[in-house]
């Protein structure tokens, strides 16, 4: 089967969630003998070795926070009529604008849902009005929908009265990394089961903020503790405000990736995910799998990834959140335990090679 994957900003993935869980679907595909063509961005892929199990196809687009996304799927989808493919996977709401394009040509198209961009505060009145506008498309145009989040699946097969399938994301195995280069950076001075650990972008949904808060007033009887907090700081607006409100003993490490951030998750003493909008977290995926004490919003997505094996704190609630940081972090028996329960459920969850089978059934599906 030929697919061509749209939506993404390119492969292999540099961060972001949607690359990552495409690169990982995509290997699984190439390995079962599927052919797979990535649309991707020059901007992004600059720099980037070769993408190795399939051929990434680069497309024009108007630079812009707002519009890359719409114009590079554009321009993707126009360079999909003259190929000889079979399914054409759109990737989230925004490059579903265009997904009409691929059906009108005949092609089966596929639209996966990652989370609900719609309401993400970074985007303006406008660009949300546009993100609901190709989500309506994608819903209405696509052979088959798949959702990551079981709530947002059942959320949007309510909306728009159609079979929303739930493909969970995945992690791979994992392998702990002794402290090494981040935890031996003087710069940083960050020691083993020492620090609590924040990780993701770093946007408003992301409540980075709160955290910050939270742990202004927990780290007074936590002296010997640090939050280590891992993104791009220096890109937005938010981020470089959370650099200035951050207290003492907080270390911003910027963006951290493969074996750099194998250290971090395997060397911390707690993860925290304050997040108020999530699709299915590969952060907690990634904390649970290396057996970390968890501590996440209670939002329906997150209880959906951890179940039991979370802790959970209401949305925004910095006393809540404080107190909780202090308990978990004086308390190593108690977040030994939590750590391995989680690491346990995770490990029952579908693989990667799983997921792939499902997707095919799906791919089947759409072709009729």
């Amino acid at each position: 089967m030929r697919i061509a994957m749209v939506g993404l900003r390119g492969l292999p993935a540099r961060g972001g969630g949607v690359e990552r869980v495409v690169e990982c679907l995509s290997d699984e595909l190439v390995r079962r003998g599927h052919a797979i063509i990535v649309y991707g961005r020059r901007n992004y892929l600059r720099g980037a070795p070769p993408w190795p199990d399939g051929q990434v196809v680069l497309t024009p687009g108007v630079g812009g926070k707002n519009l890359e996304t719409f114009t590079h799927t554009a321009t993707a989808l126009w360079d999909v009529m003259r190929r000889d493919v079979d399914v054409v996977h759109v990737h989230s709401p925004g490059p579903a604008l265009w997904s009409w394009l691929a059906a009108l040509g005949g092609r089966a198209v596929v639209f996966t849902v990652h989370a609900a961009d719609w309401r993400r505060y970074k985007w303006s009145v406008p660009a949300k009005v546009m993100l609901n506008v190709g989500l309506g498309i994608g819903m209405r145009v696509a052979r088959e929908v798949t959702c990551v989040s079981q709530p947002l699946a059942e959320e949007l097969s309510e909306r728009f009265g159609r079979d929303v399938t739930f493909v969970p994301n995945s992690v791979g195995a994992v392998h702990p990394v002794s402290p090494g280069d981040v935890l031996g950076d003087p710069r940083w001075s960050l020691r083993p089961d020492r620090y609590a650990l924040f990780v993701g972008r770093i946007e408003p949904e992301k409540r980075l903020d709160v955290l910050l808060k939270a742990w202004k007033r927990a780290s007074v009887d936590l002296e010997d503790y640090q939050l280590a907090v891992v993104g791009d700081f220096m890109s937005t607006p938010y981020g470089r405000k959370c650099r200035r409100i951050a207290p003492e003993r907080t270390v911003f490490l910027g963006p951290q990736h493969a074996r750099h951030l194998a250290e971090l998750y395997s060397n911390a003493a707690i993860v925290v995910q304050p997040s108020v909008l999530e699709g299915m977290s590969l952060v907690l995926l990634e904390a649970a799998a290396y057996g970390r004490c968890i501590l996440a919003s209670e939002i329906q997505e997150n209880v959906a990834v951890l179940g039991d094996c979370g802790i959970y704190f209401k949305g925004d609630d910095v006393d809540e959140l404080s107190a909780l940081i202090c308990r978990y972090l004086r308390d190593e028996r108690a977040r030994s335990f939590v750590g391995g329960q989680a690491g346990l459920a995770v490990a029952q969850k579908p693989s990667w090679t799983d997921i792939a089978i499902t997707m095919e059934r799906i791919y089947h599906r759409a072709l009729g």
